[in-house]
């Protein structure tokens, strides 16, 4: 009998896991998306803005060289308390954790965004 509820814990430790690494994918395509929208000079003659490139976004995200840097620059499309969950649980800069994760012996990362790809964030086992 305690196995049965051990393994239902582990079970739904890692479906919030799961859960997690989706919702941080989704603040990162937002982010993404979002941002190739977003206005990045204004012309003070004329007031148009200049729309940044794929490539631009991909230079910045990739500017900020750890993990939780990376979050940081997309928490804004996480709800509050998704965002500072991972913050308070965060010690490792490269490593993001929460209760979840750490129960089921994972962390998520976000890697460097290659060229001609997407950015993606992994689910990663300690």
């Amino acid at each position: 009998m305690i196995s049965a509820f051990s393994s239902a814990t582990t079970d739904a430790s890692r479906m919030i896991a799961r859960q997690q690494q989706a919702a941080v994918q989704n603040a990162v395509n937002a982010w993404v998306n979002g941002d190739t929208n977003r206005v990045n000079v204004i012309n003070a003659t004329t007031g148009a803005g200049k729309l940044r490139t794929v490539e631009e976004i991909r230079t910045d995200y990739n500017s900020r060289t750890t993990s939780l840097a990376r979050l940081n620059l997309v928490s804004g499309y996480l709800d509050d308390p998704t965002k500072n969950h991972f913050f308070s649980s965060t010690t490792n800069s490269d490593k993001i954790k929460s209760e979840a994760l750490t129960a089921t012996k994972q962390f998520l990362t976000l890697p460097t965004w290659a060229s001609g790809s997407y950015p993606q964030v992994q689910l990663n086992a300690e």
